[in-house]
């Protein structure tokens, strides 16, 4: 069976609530109530795959510590396989402080501290791209790891001929301190490309989700899918042009990991084998669902779920 590897970023996600004096308020705030859970992009979305009764492995480095540890272990409660990862006892592992405010949790701001994911040696590359097969799928994830280390991983990937899905969430360039022939480089080593269309706003200003589904299609030739938020998905797989899932309608609760999970049910659809739209759109439903709880991976469904709501829809037309 082929293994959906992730590699990018994993983290234990700090959740901090304080008093709410306004928008403009500058000076310190203590406090009130915290609470603590898995996080990371490509970690959620290995949970999301695991849910839907994929083997899931996560491909990175930790600290040989307290907060390592714990992502280890509540990735394990998600049968995350995490055999292959290294452990720093010199780096602090990765983690996420974001700040709520008021009793309605009104997210007010999220910082993500790379840490050992920032600092993988060519060895290291070496050891994590050592157990994928050519059966395999690899997501790969812009974030906390450098340009020059996920280009070589990408260069071990693509000898083993592996399938490379790209998830880009945080623009590469004011955020990751990539640069645009970097990018450029990686997007050409991938199989699918999945931006979200904000991220991207500095390398291709002015686009829609949908004319920037269609013009990364047309540079690379590559299937893309756009997510946008409460507009759904745009995807291009072919000389059509660019087609729009809308995002299933539900009671949310808690955006943050949507996503993830997004991205989750789309690799699910591609490895089991599912028509390009289909696939799609079982992102745009594990990604809607997932809204529908606290938390980044607490909302996420099973299989039995995302074919209910998949054939209904289906149905529906």
């Amino acid at each position: 069976m082929a293994v959906v590897y992730g590699f990018g970023s994993a983290g234990v996600d700090f959740r901090i609530r304080t008093a709410d004096f306004g928008d403009t308020y500058k000076d310190k705030l203590l406090a009130q109530s915290w609470v603590e859970m898995g996080g990371g992009a490509v970690s959620n979305l290995l949970t999301q795959v695991s849910r839907l009764g994929i083997k899931a492995a996560f491909l990175g480095k930790l600290g040989n510590d307290v907060l390592g540890k714990k992502i280890v272990k509540l990735l394990g409660e998600e049968n995350v396989d995490c055999s292959s990862v290294l452990f720093s006892d010199e780096d602090c592992s990765p983690f996420n402080v974001a700040v709520y405010s008021g009793e309605e949790m009104r997210r007010r701001c999220g910082f993500l501290i790379p840490n050992s994911l920032a600092k993988l040696t060519d060895e290291d590359i070496e050891a994590l791209a050592a157990p994928i097969t050519s059966e395999d799928f690899v997501m790969v994830e812009i974030g906390e790891i450098p340009a020059e280390q996920m280009i070589k991983f990408l260069k071990k990937v693509n000898e083993k001929g592996a399938k490379v899905g790209l998830d880009v969430d945080l623009d590469p360039i004011r955020q990751c301190a990539f640069t645009a022939e970097q990018f450029d480089e990686i997007c050409r080593f991938c199989d699918i490309l999945i931006p979200n269309v904000v991220a991207l706003s500095a390398i291709y200003p002015d686009e829609t989700a949908a004319s920037l589904a269609e013009k990364m299609y047309g540079i690379y030739g590559k299937p893309c899918v756009v997510s946008a938020g409460t507009d759904g998905a745009f995807y291009c797989f072919d000389e059509t042009g660019a087609q729009n899932l809308p995002i299933l309608k539900v009671d949310a609760i808690d955006t943050v990991g949507a996503g993830d999970a997004f991205h989750g049910g789309v690799v699910y659809g591609l490895v089991s084998g599912l028509p390009f739209k289909e696939a799609v759109r079982c992102g745009t439903i594990c990604g809607a669902l997932n809204c529908t709880a606290f938390g980044a991976r607490t909302g996420m469904c099973n299989e039995p779920t995302l074919l209910e709501y998949l054939k209904k829809l289906q149905q529906e037309g």
